[in-house]
C-alpha cells in the first residue's frame, strides 16, 4: 500500500519545502490549479501531497462523466 504514494500521477509537478519545524507541500495539476498543505516531517509531507494528488485526479475522472 505504501508504493502507492511514492510519486504523484503523472503530469503533476511536487515541491516540498521545510517550513519551520514542518513541511510545506505545493501539487500543481496538468491544468495549472494547485493544492497545498503542511506535514510533520518530509515522508508526511509527500504522502499527502500524492494522496490528494490521486483525489484531484478522481475528482477530475468523476466530473468528465458529468456525475
Amino acid at each position: 500500500m505504501d508504493r502507492l504514494f511514492n510519486s504523484p500521477p503523472g503530469g503533476c509537478q511536487l515541491s516540498l519545502t521545510a517550513a519551520g519545524r514542518a513541511w510545506s507541500w505545493r501539487l500543481t495539476l496538468p491544468d495549472g490549479d494547485s493544492l497545498r498543505g503542511l506535514a510533520p516531517d518530509r515522508a508526511t509531507a509527500r504522502r499527502s501531497a500524492v494522496f490528494a494528488a490521486i483525489a484531484a485526479e478522481s475528482l477530475e475522472r468523476t466530473r468528465q462523466r458529468r456525475f
